[in-house]
């Protein structure tokens, strides 16, 4: 999905969730961060691509997690991206949201046109369709060969009629439910411009790293890589250091019981399951 719709749509579920303008502005920022691990100057032009590093990197739910010891609102932000990315399609390459540990498997016992592959370790079910990628997506979205299928897809397409249907949907959303239940929507009376430092160092990263990023696509950098460099390392300054009072230390370093109760059951079950596959299919083999 476009960036502008993951911030519109964040900043209206942070109103429409919570009714106060600083929590879904910490939300929209959150939103905004997980397309940060796209191709920049200060990274190798070649790098994001060939590890496909792009909605993987930052699209996680072990990122999101990071996020949320941070503040669970950013966190929020980030999670409504993620969701939103799985259902775009290969072509835009959904979200690799197990990122890393769906890079701990390399094969696959089938490709994408069903034939079996010799697998003599552990794989995943199907390939990813690189064959469709090097055909239809940008370079740095592209397989660099036949990978295992390690992402979750959708039927949308991105700057599509959903994509736009979702950023309009939201933009109509704030003004009719404001006339329809007013103030209790939310206040502005209480707001605090200075929470809006964040947004405007994260529009100048984007801003211009997306401006030198599709000139490095299209092979014509006529930019000054130095003054590139210095300008995104101020959006992130600013990013930062305009958010810390309000998106750092709000609203507190929350409670991690259930989360750590979640994660432990789920490592145990995934223990539980591998041991169960196994002993089932040695019982199989032994059977034939």
């Amino acid at each position: 999905m476009n960036l502008t719709t993951h911030w519109v749509l964040s900043f209206v579920l942070g109103v429409a969730i919570f009714h106060n303008i600083e929590i879904a502005l910490i939300m929209s920022i959150g939103a905004l961060i997980p397309d940060l691990d796209r191709e920049y100057f200060f990274v190798a032009k070649n790098f994001i691509g060939r590890h496909q590093l792009h909605r993987s990197l930052f699209h996680n739910f072990l990122f999101i997690g990071i996020l949320y010891l941070i503040n669970p609102y950013l966190s929020l932000g980030a999670l409504s991206h993620s969701l939103l990315d799985m259902f775009t399609s290969a072509t835009d390459r959904g979200s690799e949201v197990f990122f890393p540990f769906t890079r701990i498997v390399k094969k696959f016992y089938y490709n994408i046109q069903g034939a079996p592959q010799i697998a003599k370790q552990s794989s995943w079910w199907v390939e990813d369709p690189w064959t469709l990628l090097e055909k239809t997506s940008d370079r740095d979205l592209q397989e660099p060969k036949e990978q295992a299928w390690r992402r979750s897809y959708g039927p949308f397409k991105n700057s599509r009629v959903v994509d736009w249907g979702i950023f309009f949907g939201s933009l109509i959303f704030l003004p009719v439910s404001y006339a329809a239940i007013g103030p209790t929507l939310f206040s502005m009376s209480n707001f605090d411009a200075r929470s809006l430092f964040p947004l405007v160092g994260i529009a100048i990263f984007y801003g211009l790293g997306e401006i030198w990023r599709r000139r490095i696509i299209d092979n014509e950098p006529q930019l000054n890589r130095y003054l590139v460099l210095s300008v995104l390392i101020i959006g992130l300054i600013v990013l930062v250091v305009g958010g810390y009072e309000y998106v750092y230390a709000f609203p507190g370093l929350p409670n991690l019981t259930l989360p750590a109760y979640g994660l432990l059951s789920g490592v145990i079950g995934i223990i539980i399951a591998y041991l169960f596959v196994r002993i089932r299919k040695s019982y199989a083999d032994l059977s034939m």
